[in-house]
């Protein structure tokens, strides 16, 4: 049955605003869909220099069985640089002491490459399951001869916790990890393991008037060596802070 003109065209007004307001709501409801729904993770990608120092303790463990002449043992504040982008940081660290009236140096080099994966929380705050990839290399020198000295470098792997908050011209975090080398010395055959327990606290602040930014942060190093034939079992405890630079 055919409506009247009338009919037809009062349906249809009424019509149209019907479908007007709900494309409207459905627009409102994307929108707020998408403005509730949490961002992906992103890992930083900055990049910076810095400088700072460890108070660094090196003493000879239980096992070691070197001539109490021969065995390393100091604290001192070791100055370090470092350059970090993204995944990847680079440290170096050297001082100097005394040992038996010898004037002794003491080097630290270490990598790391960190590969991150989002447990919990979005792009502004999430927790993070760090991967690790290491390598390092630690010198410090005894009070005999080459061969007494430790040269040990280690390669290894690990993993821990992270937690970043990332706003707005501030970005801060902090981690903890574990990591298990595969260690070997330098001057001789001698292989072994070693563990280290690391972490640091940092803040990017960008909002600071200085090329990209500002970075202030805290680090800390706990590593001991199990190697063959007890000579080098040592351990080593360092933490410090740092200032850097973004660019």
């Amino acid at each position: 049955m055919n409506l009247p003109h009338s009919h037809a065209r009062w349906l249809t007004g009424p019509g149209i605003m019907l479908l007007v307001l709900m494309t409207l709501r459905a627009d409102v409801a994307i929108a707020q869909y998408n403005e509730d729904e949490p961002r992906s993770y992103t890992p930083s990608i900055a990049r910076y220099v810095s400088a700072g120092f460890y108070t660094r303790e090196f003493s000879p463990r239980a096992g070691n069985d070197a001539p109490d002449s021969l065995k390393i043992n100091y604290t001192r504040i070791m100055p370090l640089v470092g350059f970090r982008q993204g995944p990847v940081e680079i440290l170096f660290g050297y001082t100097n002491y005394h040992l038996a009236a010898a004037s002794c140096a003491a080097v630290f080099f270490g990598a790391t490459f960190v590969s991150e994966v989002p447990l919990t929380g979005g792009k502004e705050a999430a927790l993070v399951l760090p991967v690790v990839v290491s390598a390092d290399f630690t010198k410090s020198e005894s009070a005999g001869s080459d061969r007494d000295h430790f040269n040990v470098g280690s390669l290894g792997v690990g993993t821990g916790l992270k937690f970043r908050l990332a706003q707005p011209g501030f970005d801060f975090s902090m981690q903890a990890a574990g990591i298990v080398h595969y260690s070997f010395q330098g001057f001789n055959a001698q292989s072994g393991s070693s563990s280290a327990l690391t972490g640091d606290a940092v803040a990017l602040l960008r909002s600071v008037p200085i090329l990209d930014g500002l970075v202030v942060g805290y680090r800390f190093r706990v590593q001991s060596w199990s190697m063959t034939g007890g000579k080098f079992e040592y351990r080593t405890v360092n933490h410090g802070v740092y200032l850097g630079v973004m660019f």
